[in-house]
């Protein structure tokens, strides 16, 4: 299935949308660890996977969906979208998204959640959960005009820079 499309942000720059290949592995690496190095984001500090790892879970194409959203060679967008692994749960698929600072309220997101939702639907994907950070407003927001809504919070189930911080459970039925 083709999963590629261009976007043209609010500045001009265009944006490549593709399902990453194997090649993008340290690109997707250098992402993560640019978001997570904020500390507001994402859960962890560094990504600690074995690359040889990341490229074939890049090559599960039945039950994984990378995407990258590249400008000027460079890895500046993931979503990830993993199908659960038993036969009991596998019509849902869990979503993750890392976008770097300098590209984020550009429309990003938004074009490769629309594209992740294309893949899940011809996989037979019927529901797609996420988990977010309760401080981050933004991407609540934006999930919901996704269509996602809360299924449920997790009270004081993070602690950010010594403050509590609950975990939001969301999900989309497609």
């Amino acid at each position: 299935m083709l999963l590629t499309r261009l976007l043209n942000i609010q500045d001009g720059k265009i944006i490549e949308i593709r399902r990453a290949k194997p090649d993008d592995a340290q690109g997707i690496i250098d992402c993560f660890n640019d978001v997570m190095s904020e500390g507001i984001y994402l859960l962890g500090e560094r990504y600690l996977g074995d690359i040889d790892f990341l490229e074939m879970r890049i090559n599960d194409e039945m039950n994984e969906l990378f995407l990258v959203a590249i400008y000027n060679k460079k890895v500046v967008g993931v979503l990830t979208l993993t199908r659960e692994s038993f036969k009991k749960n596998n019509h849902v698929a869990f979503l993750g998204i890392a976008i770097i600072k300098d590209f984020r309220h550009k429309g990003i997101g938004k074009a490769m959640m629309e594209t992740s939702f294309e893949w899940a639907k011809q996989m037979g994907i019927e529901k797609i959960c996420l988990e977010v950070f309760s401080t981050n407003k933004n991407a609540i927001e934006l999930y919901k005009k996704m269509g996602f809504e809360i299924e449920g919070i997790r009270k004081k189930q993070f602690k950010i820079e010594g403050e509590y911080v609950d975990d939001v459970l969301m999900a989309k039925f497609l």
